[in-house]
């Protein structure tokens, strides 16, 4: 499955952006999804310098392909505090949603994945409920049944 329960963080006290890619480069490695968590973490970079990730305020939607990620998959962090995504509108970001996806599966995977979670994320009832779930078991649950459980 691309969303597992060890991959959804939440009320992570993470200071700033950066740490925020840290944190996700390192989740990457020890979740088994890739084995070079500096490379992700540059590749987070190198994303972010094109266009950064935030979508609206509050929200974040980083992703990187790549030949050293193993296999597809979506993390969810939830900030405690939202933190300066350094985007042009100036959003604040206290939802991350990451998706990694292999290079091979980068044309069709990583467009549905990221179609799907753009487009949930439009809904306020979606975005509220992502910012107020108490448990990962609860995000996940509604997070699968909103993004479309055959994708995930």
């Amino acid at each position: 499955m691309i969303l597992e329960n060890n991959q959804i963080f939440l009320d992570e006290k993470l200071s700033n952006k950066d740490n925020v890619m840290l944190f996700i480069a390192e989740k990457s490695k020890l979740l088994g999804i890739t084995d070079n968590e500096k490379e992700i973490y540059n590749k987070l970079w190198e994303r972010e310098k094109e266009y950064p990730t935030a979508v609206q305020d509050l929200i974040a939607v980083p992703h990187v392909k790549s030949d050293l990620i193993k296999t597809a998959k979506l993390l969810f962090i939830r900030l405690t505090e939202a933190v300066d995504w350094d985007s042009p509108d100036g959003f604040k970001v206290k939802s991350v949603f990451v998706i990694l996806v292999p290079e091979k599966d980068a044309g069709q995977k990583h467009l549905e994945i990221l179609s799907k979670v753009a487009v949930s994320l439009l809904e306020e009832d979606f975005q509220s409920m992502i910012l107020n779930m108490k448990t990962g078991d609860e995000l996940i649950k509604y997070i699968k049944e909103n993004l479309d459980g055959d994708l995930l």
